[in-house]
């Protein structure tokens, strides 16, 4: 492998030559949202052509909306800043790897997944044809040695991808058993045969939930795209829903009742190439009682997988399950529309096994440079923050509230 060091004139663009088994190769590097959004054409070619699954969190909408919202500071010296990376062969891009920088209260630097932590998997976008691991290698050794970070975090990335090829085994593992819990449509022949998989038990109590609905008023459901009013009315009330159910859990909400949050989200849209199948990308699903919705999902399709994002529901009717009649009406949707994954993501829920069948494995790994970054990536990523997160877990509401009022005090 050979590499070669260049700056643009205008410093918003760093261009890297190599080369790997005799081909050349261009690495570049945007780190800053006007020149990103010049790859908009480029991006959105190369992430409908991607053949993998966990994709849709580098997409280009969702990458270029995050980064419009929370990196537009830039003297704001714990504002992320954008490294977009993108290698090119034959001046056509064949490989899309989007992250970005952030540095914490302690100066520590961090090169780490893109759209943290509002993004759920990291991976990268790439023309088959073209890429493949060694040349991914290489890049991955560039990206090393040329970052100014204390330490690179890839973080919920999933397993026997090729994103796993590359990073393989470098750096230092997290202790962690996170899966994917997800329900694999595509073995049933319809919302029937999947139904009669299901125990007497179970479908018992999903007919009662929706019984106890239906006892008080109306239901009806409506699925809203991207771009249209109904859309960001429902994902800025699923917004203000879940922070409540945080608040009355004893959670703390944190960025999701951030403003810039609601600003992302509510100006999701549909890609050029998502507009060519009506029922691919974000979507607001709801279930209304008397007209009112009472319960909201936030989703995404992608290449025949569904991300089920973020789920809310009225608080007042917590009792009646509203979030659970939602789901199971989301999930027959999806199959009626040829869906063959609805993914409800890694964060471990006892309820998600009894409406999942599958489970993908997913893998953080974080790479030091310096030794504070050692510090970071064995003490705190791999052991501290793990333990911390468990007992957060498992604490009772009374319990989570003192724990958030530590933490607050220790940030202060």
């Amino acid at each position: 492998m050979r590499s070669e060091n260049k700056i643009n004139d205008n410093g918003l663009k760093q261009l890297t030559n190599l080369s790997v088994e005799g081909k050349a190769f261009e690495l570049e590097c945007y780190d800053n949202i006007k020149t990103i959004s010049l790859l908009k054409d480029e991006w959105q070619l190369l992430e409908n052509n991607c053949p993998e699954d966990f994709t849709y969190f580098q997409s280009y909408n969702w990458c270029i909306e995050y980064y419009k919202k929370f990196a537009d500071d830039l003297n704001d010296k714990h504002c992320p800043i954008p490294q977009v990376f993108i290698l090119r062969h034959n001046k056509k891009p064949i490989m899309i790897w989007p992250l970005m920088q952030i540095q914490s209260r302690t100066s520590l630097k961090i090169l780490t997944t893109a759209t943290e932590p509002l993004g759920q998997y990291c991976n990268i976008l790439f023309d088959p044809a073209q890429f493949n691991k060694k040349i991914g290698q290489a890049v991955l050794k560039l990206i090393i040695e040329h970052s100014k970070a204390d330490s690179i975090s890839f973080n919920n990335y999933p397993k026997d991808c090729l994103i796993d090829e590359i990073i393989n085994d470098q750096g230092i593992k997290e202790n962690s058993n996170l899966e994917s819990s997800i329900l694999d449509l595509s073995q049933y022949e319809s919302w029937e045969a999947y139904a009669q998989t299901l125990s007497k038990g179970q479908r018992k109590t999903r007919r009662r939930n929706k019984n106890k609905l239906e006892a008080i008023g109306e239901l009806s459901y409506k699925v809203h795209k991207a771009g249209s009013k109904e859309f960001a009315d429902l994902v800025s009330l699923a917004l203000e829903m879940k922070t409540q159910w945080f608040l009355e859990t004893g959670r703390k909400p944190g960025i999701l009742a951030d403003q810039c949050t609601k600003a992302m989200f509510t100006s999701l849209q549909m890609s050029k190439a998502d507009k060519k199948d009506q029922e691919t990308g974000p979507l607001a699903h709801a279930l209304y009682l008397n007209e009112i919705p009472i319960a909201i999902e936030l989703g995404m399709i992608k290449l025949g997988r569904y991300y089920s994002y973020l789920g809310a529901i009225d608080w007042n009717l917590e009792s009646h399950s509203p979030g659970k009649v939602q789901m199971e009406m989301a999930q027959e949707w999806c199959m009626e529309r040829g869906i063959k994954n609805f993914d409800l993501l890694h964060d471990p829920s006892e309820y998600k096994s009894s409406w999942t069948n599958h489970k993908h494995k997913m893998i953080s790994r974080n790479i030091p440079i310096t030794f504070k970054g050692y510090i970071y990536s064995q003490l705190w990523k791999t052991y501290v923050r793990p333990k911390l997160k468990t007992i957060y877990h498992f604490a009772s509401s009374k319990n989570r509230d003192r724990l958030n009022r530590m933490v607050d005090l220790f940030r202060k």
